[in-house]
């Protein structure tokens, strides 16, 4: 099946003789069938999921053989990274309290991770980049 453009389209309804006016309106309404062909298609399409991975440099082996998961959290250049587990622990406390229903209580890490919402994590100046375990490769740091 080849394909054809509106422009000759229109160029042949026009040697034919067809009333100028009717081409227009035959070429909008082909138009219409177009972007709405478009728009079909694009939602169709499912989108890829891509995985977060942490690669460790292990020079010392230490970590050789173990197969290691976790989360990956945003936070301000230059802040003490020590202090994050103690953020994403205060912006929970925060939105168990704030809760009117105890609905998704927050009391592992699990459930941080998946539940807690970015309003208690802006204030704290924390994001969560991960909802899921995401996979850690180790390296020894050589190619």
């Amino acid at each position: 099946m080849s394909k054809v453009s509106l422009e000759e389209v229109e160029a042949k309804l026009l040697e034919n003789h067809v009333d100028p006016a009717r081409v227009q309106t035959i070429i909008h309404q082909l138009e219409e069938v177009v972007a709405e062909l478009k728009a079909d298609k694009e939602t169709e399409v499912p989108k890829a999921k891509w995985e977060f991975v942490i690669v460790l440099n292990d020079t010392e082996n230490v970590l050789a053989g173990r197969e290691i998961a976790g989360w990956v959290v945003q936070q301000e250049v230059d802040a003490d990274a020590g202090l994050v587990l103690s953020k994403l622990s205060d912006a929970a406390k925060n939105q168990n309290e704030a809760q009117k229903r105890k609905r998704n209580y927050i009391t592992d890490l699990t459930n941080l991770f998946e539940y807690l919402k970015p309003k208690f994590l802006k204030e704290k100046k924390v994001r969560i980049k991960t909802k899921d375990l995401t996979r850690v490769l180790i390296t020894n740091g050589r190619l």
